[in-house]
C-alpha cells in the first residue's frame, strides 16, 4: 500500500477498515458492507485522480479555439449536430455517446420520480438547501473549486438560483428529452465543470497531491447521491415516508441524471443503502471543516435576508432565516452546526411543526385522491416561486455592484 499514490485528504486503509458505531448499526439493518475491501479502497482513491473523459476530450479540443469552439459546441447542444457548418469529430463522438440513452433506463420510473418530487413541495427545497447543503459545506474537498475560481466570493442567492434552477429543469416531465431544458442543462453544467476541471489543473493553486483532480468522480457521485440519498433521508425526518416504488424511482432517476451529468457507471448506484456507504465514506474522504466551510455555511444562512418578499418583506426575511436554520439544526446537531458558525438555539421547533403537519397530509393523501392531486400542483408551483425568490435576490444585489 506504500507504492499508491493517495490525496492527503484521504484516510488511509486501516482507518478505513476500523468499524464505528454508525457503521455496525448500518451493516446490521441494511445488507451493504459499509467498512471497504482494499479494492473498494483502491477503486475510492483512483476515482479522486479521475475526471469525465468525454467531456474531457471535449474540453481539449475547445480550448485549442476557445471562442469559435465553444460556439461550435452550444450550436451541437442546443441546435443538433446537423446545425453545425461541418462535422467535428469531437462532438459527433461526445453527442453520438449521451443521445444514447443506456439499456437500464426505465421510462415509467423516470415519470414516477418527477411526480413524486413534486409532491414533496417546498420539503424538498428545504432537504437539499438546508441538509444536503449544508452537510457539502463540512467538507472542504466539495468547497475547494468554489474558492479557486471565485464563486465563494458570489452572494448565496446567485449560488442556489443556478443550482435550483437547474434542478427545476430536470424534475419536469419528458426533461431528459433530447432538446428539452433537462438534457440540454445537465450538459451545459458538464461542460461547466469540465471547463474548472481544466483551468485548476493548470493553475499553480491547485493541490493535486491534497486534493486529487478537480471535480473527480467520487467528488461528483457524492454530489449526485445529495439529491437521491440525502433527499430521501430528509424527507423521512420531516413526515414524508415515500413507498418501495417512489425510492426505487427516485434512485433510478438520479442514476440516470448521474449517468448524463457523466459520473462513471462504477459509481452510479440503484439501491438506497449503496447511498448510505458513500455517505459514509465522505467520512474518511474529506478533511473536516475549516475556514471555506464556515464561510460558505454562515453566507447560506443568511441569503434569506437577500430575498424581496412582496408583503411583510423583514418579518418573512426572519421567518425564513430561522425556519432555514431549525431544520439544519434537527439534521446536523448543535455541534457540528457551531463547527459551521451557525446561530443553534435549545430548541429548534419548525421542523417539528413540518414533521406534525406533513404526516398528517401527506398519509391523508394515499387515500384521498384530490388531496394527492392538489399537493401535485401546489408542490410544483412551491418549488418555483423559490426560484423566484433567489432571483430576486441576485437581481437586487448584482445591480449594488454594476
Amino acid at each position: 500500500m506504500s507504492n499508491i499514490k493517495t490525496p492527503k485528504r484521504m484516510a488511509s486503509f486501516e482507518k478505513m477498515s476500523q468499524s464505528d458505531l454508525l457503521s455496525k448499526l448500518l451493516n446490521r439493518f441494511t445488507d451493504q458492507n459499509l467498512i471497504p475491501t482494499y479494492a473498494e479502497y483502491l477503486a475510492l482513491n483512483d476515482s479522486m485522480y479521475q475526471g469525465d473523459e468525454p467531456m474531457d476530450k471535449v474540453m481539449t479540443w475547445v480550448m485549442t479555439n476557445p471562442r469559435q469552439n465553444r460556439k461550435y459546441f452550444e450550436t451541437a447542444l442546443y441546435q443538433g449536430l446537423d446545425h453545425l457548418p461541418h462535422e467535428i469529430p469531437e462532438l459527433t463522438a461526445f453527442f453520438k455517446l449521451v443521445e444514447s440513452p443506456p439499456e437500464w433506463l426505465d421510462p415509467q420510473k423516470m415519470k414516477t420520480a418527477i411526480q413524486f418530487t413534486h409532491r414533496l413541495g417546498a420539503n424538498s427545497t428545504f432537504v437539499l438547501r438546508d441538509v444536503a447543503l449544508m452537510t457539502g459545506y463540512q467538507f472542504p474537498g466539495f468547497n475547494q473549486p468554489l474558492i479557486l475560481t471565485g464563486a465563494l466570493s458570489k452572494y448565496a442567492g446567485k449560488r442556489l438560483a443556478e443550482t435550483h434552477k437547474w434542478w427545476l429543469d430536470v424534475n419536469q416531465e419528458n426533461s431528459f428529452d433530447r432538446f428539452n431544458a433537462g438534457f440540454t442543462s445537465t450538459i451545459f453544467v458538464r461542460f461547466i465543470h469540465s471547463l474548472v476541471r481544466y483551468q485548476l489543473n493548470k493553475s499553480k493553486e491547485w493541490d493535486t497531491d491534497t486534493w486529487g483532480i478537480p471535480i473527480n468522480q467520487f467528488d461528483q457521485a457524492l454530489t449526485n447521491v445529495a439529491f437521491s440519498g440525502v433527499l430521501l433521508l430528509g424527507i423521512r425526518g420531516l413526515g414524508i415516508f415515500p413507498n418501495k416504488a417512489e425510492v426505487d424511482a427516485i434512485m433510478h432517476f438520479w442514476k440516470y441524471a448521474g449517468w448524463l451529468m457523466g459520473v462513471s457507471e462504477q459509481w452510479l448506484i440503484d439501491k438506497e443503502p449503496e447511498a448510505w456507504k458513500l455517505l459514509q465514506w465522505m467520512n474518511y474522504a474529506h478533511p473536516q471543516v475549516d475556514d471555506s466551510s464556515r464561510a460558505l455555511a454562515v453566507s447560506l444562512s443568511k441569503e434569506p435576508f437577500e430575498r424581496e418578499y412582496k408583503h411583510f418583506n423583514r418579518f418573512l426575511q426572519k421567518k425564513a432565516y430561522q425556519n432555514h436554520l431549525d431544520i439544519t439544526q434537527l439534521f446536523l446537531g448543535r455541534k457540528k452546526m457551531k463547527n459551521l458558525g451557525l446561530k443553534t438555539r435549545p430548541v429548534a421547533w419548525y421542523p417539528f411543526y413540518l414533521m406534525a403537519k406533513n404526516t398528517v397530509i401527506y398519509n391523508s393523501a394515499k387515500h384521498i385522491d384530490r388531496l394527492n392531486q392538489y399537493l401535485q400542483k401546489k408542490g410544483r408551483a412551491e418549488q418555483e416561486y423559490a426560484l423566484e425568490l433567489y432571483k430576486n435576490a441576485g437581481k437586487q444585489l448584482a445591480s449594488m455592484h454594476q
